[in-house]
């Protein structure tokens, strides 16, 4: 096992993507819930590295390092984790005395690159005494060693044939004598197998039921294997596929979703082409192109534009997956599509989970705010007592201009152009600061 990593984070669902991303690649995760948490456990366990949140309740990540800086584990080294940390990276490290910072959403290599330049660091130089000497580097094993490995199931069973027989080897043995001793027929038809498995074309190599694995795990694996193929995930009448290639997701397509996930909305949100004209457009059946390239050659809607909104669309499929807790999902190796392969989209599994996980955490609070049934009514006297004082966004304020005490939040939110998460929290938003009530139907 590698170093010790203690992860603080008030998510419950970000400390559960980093410390199983620790634990994939031999590091020793431990989780606190905020900076007073974390001195707790720091008093009884001993770590090697802290990964700590900037924005956190009872103690945030700047109060923790002061604290920490204050007392006996002033050299501990701490890196910083925080939607801001490309902003406040220098004045925190000035500060705090924290060695770097990772902005989220981050992926997987994106850690744990942070975390191994980190440790390197460390174990250059430690502090002794007042002395500064060489450190000891952290613990890991032969098989760890090898720098940019990735797991991978041919590789694991290969691992598992040879690792024995060459760890039999003394200092005067051959490799070549070991490979000779262990290659019997038994074992050549088991390699046999193997090669010709991962030889085939389209099969399909996993299959569950979503109330048993989540997607959100899924996805991961498919990363760390570095695996390509397409992933289809059904609950009820939807479905969404996603295509990977080499762990990264290059698109997502769907069928049965609402009309927030067609890319053409994308597009009107981005300013690249009007409602009125994409209807036009899309109105024409007689064309069989693919409505990104029918967009480009008729819309004249610039192809990088086509690029950030299928970035969009894919992202927010994937986040929709994730809410899924009933459905069954199966992935087929090598399933790709001509659309993924020209899309190519390279989008890091990592931060997808974790933008993921954020939202199915602020679903928890919004859907037990409001029921998309309800009617909901605008209080007069609240909105006028904090005209000048709640600096309402323009989305906000379109929002609450269609609350009239007649329409239900499905029916506003479907009057609006736009994702129902956004919509959704900004109704939550206005909830709770008084200026809307509802009242079920």
């Amino acid at each position: 096992m590698g170093a010790r990593v203690l992860v603080v984070d008030d998510s419950p669902t970000i400390r559960k993507v980093v410390a199983t991303i620790l634990s994939d690649h031999e590091y020793e995760p431990v989780t606190a819930e905020d900076g007073q948490a974390a001195l707790d456990t720091l008093r009884r366990t001993e770590v090697d590295l802290v990964l700590v949140d900037f924005v956190m309740p009872r103690m945030n990540g700047f109060q923790f390092c002061r604290a920490l800086r204050q007392g006996e584990l002033r050299d501990l080294p701490v890196i910083l984790m925080s939607a801001k940390a490309d902003r406040i990276r220098g004045h925190f490290v000035r500060q705090t005395g924290a060695i770097d910072a990772i902005t989220k959403p981050f992926d997987a290599r994106g850690l744990l690159a942070v975390i191994e330049g980190a440790l390197a660091r460390l174990a250059q130089t430690t502090v002794v005494d007042g002395q500064t000497v060489p450190s000891r580097p952290p613990a890991s094993t032969a098989e760890d060693s090898v720098s940019g490995a990735r797991p991978n199931p041919f590789g694991a069973s290969l691992a598992s044939i040879l690792t024995p027989a060459l760890r039999e080897l003394g200092e005067h043995g051959h490799v070549a004598s070991v490979i000779q001793r262990i290659a019997t027929p038994d074992i050549e038809s088991a390699l046999s197998t193997l090669l010709s498995d991962r030889g085939q074309g389209d099969s399909e190599a996993l299959a569950g039921d979503l109330g048993v694995i989540s997607i959100a795990e899924i996805l991961q694996m498919l990363q760390l294997q570095r695996l390509s193929g397409a992933l289809t995930v059904t609950s009820r009448n939807r479905q969404i596929t996603v295509f990977v290639r080499l762990g990264d997701v290059d698109l997502a397509t769907s069928r049965g979703l609402s009309e927030e996930f067609l890319l053409g909305r994308y597009l009107v949100e981005d300013g690249a082409i009007e409602r009125q004209r994409l209807e036009q457009i899309l109105a024409d059946k007689s064309s069989t192109l693919p409505s990104g390239e029918r967009l480009v050659q008729e819309g004249g809607v610039q192809p990088e534009a086509i690029d950030r909104a299928l970035k969009r669309q894919t992202a927010e499929l994937v986040y929709e997956c994730v809410r899924w807790k009933r459905g069954r999902f199966s992935f087929v190796v090598g399933g790709g599509s001509p659309i993924a392969e020209r899309a190519r989209l390279g989008i890091a599994v990592s931060s997808l989970i974790m933008e993921g996980f954020r939202r199915v955490d602020e679903w928890r609070l919004i859907e037990g705010s409001f029921d998309f049934d309800d009617v909901l009514f605008p209080d007069p006297a609240a909105i006028e007592r904090t005209r000048e004082t709640a600096n309402l966004t323009p989305r906000e304020q379109e929002l609450l201009a269609r609350v009239d005490g007649e329409r239900t939040a499905r029916e506003i939110v479907d009057d609006i152009e736009g994702g129902s998460f956004e919509l959704s929290k900004i109704i939550f938003q206005l909830l709770r600061s008084g200026l809307v009530r509802r009242a079920s139907r």
